[in-house]
């Protein structure tokens, strides 16, 4: 629908219009845990929308090695080198936004000039959207297929010994330096509350929500709370920097910002859309995505992107690596009420 006259509130003669903007963040995409890949970005510039991601299985130190004798007939026999591989696909995502020329001769204020300002911002709450969405889908598949094994589920409110046992499900990789917490503000509370959250400066840089157990703490509302009415369970994520490789591009040409000018409408009086467009790739270390079920947002003849609903579906997703290969954790929790 375009903005129209009944959509703006007329000001007064000497004010201004502001920008209000919500109180939707992206701090845990900012977290560290999504880090901007450069082989993904390679691939989103390529001729397909699906992707496989091989790569070289490390060498097994588990068989014991031979050990050298001077017995001219024992012959060794050479171990081999395999491959592995991951599924990933990116996702066309575009929006647009009208308004009727008359909304801007009369208040002398272009809605669509705002619209352009607050674009970038935009399109990184919508990339966090799609981390979150991924996220979930993670959580779900690992609870329905792998007995959840990266899952850590508190009795109550979270406590230090839940998150102690959250991070040793990945091994010693779970108690390295640089390990991240996301968690939803109210946990954060609560932790709080509990005075278990620090907040010494390191390095003269006091960290923005503290730190706990010497992991940073990252506080976003964002985060997914699961379970139904009376019963939610807020999640929280362990995990290392770099657990998640995402790339952003433009579409080639003059795709990625368009106008659209109708002179017809308003009855002469015309109108403008304007139209933004990202792909994006969000896709977990050691995961393969399936495309089992690709829906987009239901208004599309042929689907061609995976939507929220989609990303969040244990059906779309596989761990391809071992357990404590894969560097997240979840911890489900109440919280105080």
């Amino acid at each position: 629908m375009p903005t129209i006259l009944s959509d703006v509130v007329f000001r007064d003669e000497l004010r201004d219009y502001i920008s209000v903007n919500s109180a939707e963040g992206t701090a845990f995409l900012d977290s560290g845990i999504f880090v901007n890949n450069a082989d993904l970005n390679a691939l989103l510039a390529g001729p397909s929308n699906t992707f496989t991601i091989p790569w070289w299985n490390d060498l097994d130190a588990t068989i014991e090695p031979n050990y050298s004798n001077d017995v001219y007939t024992d012959v060794a026999t050479p171990l081999s080198v395999a491959t592995s591989s991951m599924q990933a696909r990116a996702a066309y995502l575009n929006e647009g936004w009208n308004a009727m020329n008359l909304v801007k001769n009369i208040t002398n204020k272009d809605p669509l000039e705002h619209v352009g300002n607050r674009l970038v911002a935009y399109w990184r709450k919508e990339l966090q959207r799609r981390a979150i969405a991924t996220t979930v889908g993670l959580y779900n598949d690992n609870v329905a297929g792998n007995s959840g094994d990266m899952v850590v589920a508190a009795t109550a409110k979270l406590t230090a010994a839940d998150i102690i046992r959250a991070r040793a499900t990945m091994g010693d990789v779970g108690f390295g330096e640089g390990a991240i917490i996301a968690m939803h503000s109210a946990v954060h509370a609560d932790l709080s509350v509990s005075n278990l959250i620090d907040f010494t400066p390191v390095a003269d840089q006091r960290p923005e929500f503290g730190r706990y157990q010497n992991m940073t703490v990252v506080v976003d509302d964002g985060l997914p709370v699961v379970g139904g009415s009376g019963n939610e369970r807020y999640v929280s994520v362990i995990a290392r920097p770099g657990a998640f490789g995402y790339a952003e591009a433009t579409p080639p040409g003059e795709e990625g910002l368009e106008y659209d000018r109708e002179p017809a409408r308003g009855n002469g009086g015309g109108a403008e859309t304007l139209w933004s467009r990202r792909n994006f790739i969000v896709h977990p270390f050691g995961y393969s995505f399936l495309s089992a079920t690709i829906t987009g947002n239901g208004t599309e003849t042929r689907p061609a992107s995976a939507s929220w609903a989609d990303l969040r579906l244990a059906a779309n997703w596989e761990r391809k690596l071992s357990r404590k290969q894969v560097p997240i954790a979840f911890l489900t929790s109440t919280v105080a009420s």
